[in-house]
């Protein structure tokens, strides 16, 4: 065998990326082209991947905080679909470079892991950090927000639902972009979005169900109490409604009813069995105690 077809095995055996100098027309340029679609469709697959999942997930969760009240609720969204992104296309690439299935489960559960831990520090270290730069006040008035076992115990619940399936995407991935590029149909190159996407959104449901319904529990409760007894300050209520909203809990401060408010998360206990909602109306804090996600007493929070 001679030495240039020898040369030319090897580069068929090789990465597309090594074939950047082939000449055009050549059997080893056309191999780089094919490759370079592999590579530019699993980019995007990786893009479209996490972002169906960030907005799944952190879309969803910035409706209900803008609707609670809840300062900042876009933060989460606009952090978390960055990095969710980030976290998703590297996981694709990689498993693209390394061309083994195997391999490509490894790096998406990987990336569930990475996102599992995401999930808990956006809220509590992410977050925080940014509001407090973009309102030096705060930093007088939030907590520290340590993130305890309970939590590691929810991301790691997280991980394992997350884990099967991201898994299920790692192990096909190779599969559907080889199948799904060379198709002539429209149908058929989006083969492996149509799988994908199904399965991210999914994958969010599951994480929100685990991890971030949990954490918003205590603001979304204190909100809507709070928002029926400013509506019916002035209302007579049924003594059994008035209990099962509540309605004591913030008699103290219906002198605030009139000014606009926004929602932070306060202290909480080793298990987040009790925490307390920070209240801010326009200028007065109020601290609410909150017991298994429901408030029970609030007052002026200390000065700081």
């Amino acid at each position: 065998m001679s030495d240039s077809s020898f040369s030319d095995q090897d580069k068929v055996k090789l990465p597309g990326l090594l074939h950047a100098n082939a000449e055009p027309g050549s059997k080893s340029g056309s191999k780089f082209v094919i490759n370079k679609k592999t590579f530019r469709y699993s980019l995007w697959l990786g893009v479209i991947s996490g972002l169906a999942f960030s907005l799944a997930l952190w879309g969803y969760e910035a409706f209900l905080l803008l609707r609670a009240h809840v300062a900042y609720p876009w933060l989460p969204l606009l952090i978390g679909t960055i990095l969710c992104i980030l976290i998703c296309t590297l996981a694709a690439l990689l498993t693209w470079l390394a061309n083994r299935a195997l391999l490509g489960l490894v790096f998406w559960v990987l990336a569930a892991r990475l996102i599992a831990d995401l999930a808990i520090a956006l809220p509590l270290q992410i977050v925080p950090r940014l509001m407090i730069f973009l309102e030096p006040g705060l930093q007088s008035r939030l907590p520290a927000y340590p993130i305890t076992d309970t939590f590691r115990t929810w991301a790691w619940f997280g991980t394992v639902w997350l884990g099967i399936l991201f898994a299920i995407v790692g192990l096909l991935q190779l599969t559907l972009v080889d199948s799904s590029v060379p198709a002539v149909t429209a149908g058929g190159r989006l083969t492996a979005y149509f799988i994908f996407t199904p399965v991210m959104l999914l994958a969010s449901i599951m994480s929100s169900n685990v991890m971030n319904e949990q954490l918003r529990a205590p603001l979304i409760a204190t909100q809507a109490d709070l928002q029926f007894a400013i509506d019916h300050q002035n209302v007579s209520v049924d003594p059994i409604q008035a209990r099962s909203m509540r309605l004591s809990t913030f008699a103290t401060i219906s002198s605030l009813f009139n000014r606009p408010y926004r929602l932070f998360l306060g202290k909480y206990d080793e298990f987040y069995s009790q925490a307390d909602v920070l209240i801010d109306f326009n200028g007065e804090w109020i601290d609410c105690n909150n017991v298994s996600s429901q408030p029970v007493f609030c007052q002026p929070a200390s000065n700081p």
